[in-house]
């Protein structure tokens, strides 16, 4: 109630400056410093307000791992790290499914029988860890398993058996992109459904619900040692840190905690590489280029592009935007009943000035970007 009283204060001085002719622009200042602090401290009260911990969400799991190892005739233990990291209550509700189907997963395609895991010098009951904490103005929330690991030739073979990826592409990917391929909608490595994962919820329905809450998901694995999926989330939807660039006029919001660095491009260093990404050189190694124009289909108007480096699960890709306008914290707005679903755009939001911006989904982008580059090879 201090802050509303104080807020109530400045409200009433700026209509008593918005009377008084000749206001001096340094007591307009002042004024406008006073609001941003009180204004940030009802956002930081507000945002604590709405943080939960994660420990309820987490006690349901164990149970659903065991009642699933238990079908499927193995065994397992589920460690829980992390339970007093508090997020905000709507992300608290809505991983809710994904991390079920992710525990699931981890029990029916991860951990061995134990007969199998006795003779690959384990322990008989497998091992699923959850953890959570806050890294970086971010949540992290990983589920680990101990068991077989993901063959990355297998999910490439699956994978070209299936007809999601071409021959050309295939040849090229390197083993960190073949574990991403359990993201693409219709792969399964299963030749049978089951009642436990042959429910029509795959991987690529979890990233997706990870991606509309403004997160990232990458998979880690290796044969024989298990896997763990990694999730990167805000702390709250509800303001959201962005960088915003241009593009022929058109305003774009980032994600802040992708963006690495941003540098003015030189048109005569980019170069064509085999594969048909355009790739330009930075620091110790090349980026692969994305280029805003023409995923949004305008013709280059002739003005100086930047390049902004940002992450895209583990690579970092460069997007080369117009111009770079700088960080503002916005309002994310949900997307009209049109633009519900289309590729690469997360959401919405009006800037400072009164402009509608589009926030960008980077792994829909690129996942879009990776099409069209398929369909012009």
């Amino acid at each position: 109630m201090d802050l509303i009283g104080e807020l109530v204060l400045v409200r009433n001085r700026i209509k008593r400056l918005g009377a008084t002719p000749g206001v001096a622009i340094g007591e307009l200042r002042k004024t406008f410093s006073e609001l941003d602090v009180i204004t940030s401290g009802l956002q930081a009260q507000v945002t604590r307000m709405r943080m939960q911990p994660i420990r309820r969400l987490f006690a349901k799991f164990p149970k659903l791992a065991r009642d699933t190892a238990r079908k499927l005739g193995k065994q397992v233990e589920v460690e829980r790290i992390g339970e007093d990291t508090e997020l905000d209550k709507t992300l608290v509700e809505a991983l809710g499914d994904p991390l079920m189907h992710m525990v699931r997963n981890a029990v029916d395609h991860g951990l061995e029988t134990p007969g199998a895991r006795i003779a690959a010098g384990k322990p008989a009951c497998g091992r699923i860890v959850l953890s959570a904490e806050q890294a970086g103005g971010q949540i992290v929330v990983t589920v680990s398993d101990d068991g077989a690991g993901m063959n990355a030739d297998r999910l490439r073979a699956k994978a070209l058996e299936r007809g999601l990826i071409g021959e050309a592409e295939a040849a090229r990917m390197t083993r960190e992109e073949c574990l991403q391929l359990v993201f693409l909608p219709g792969f399964s490595t299963k030749e049978q459904i089951s009642d436990l994962s042959g429910r029509g919820v795959g991987m690529d329905v979890v990233r997706s619900n990870i991606v509309a809450l403004g997160g990232v998901v990458a998979i880690e694995s290796e044969p024989g040692r298990g896997s763990t999926i990694r999730i990167r989330l805000p702390l709250t939807l509800a303001i959201q840190p962005v960088l915003m660039i241009e593009r022929a006029s058109r305003l774009f919001a980032l994600p802040l905690q992708a963006v690495q660095d941003v540098f003015t491009l030189d048109a005569s260093l980019v170069g064509a590489s085999d594969d048909g990404w355009e790739r330009v050189p930075y620091r110790d190694h090349s980026l692969r280029l994305l280029r805003l124009a023409r995923w949004t289909g305008d013709e280059h108007d002739g003005e100086r592009e930047h390049v902004v480096v940002v992450n895209i699960g583990s690579e970092r890709y460069g997007l080369i935007a117009g111009s770079v306008r700088g960080r503002e914290e916005i309002v994310v707005k949900p997307l009209g009943r049109l633009l519900k679903g289309l590729s690469g755009i997360a959401g919405g939001t009006v800037t400072s000035e009164g402009r509608v911006a589009l926030i960008v989904e980077l792994p829909g982008l690129l996942a879009a970007y990776e099409r069209d580059l398929s369909r012009t090879r």
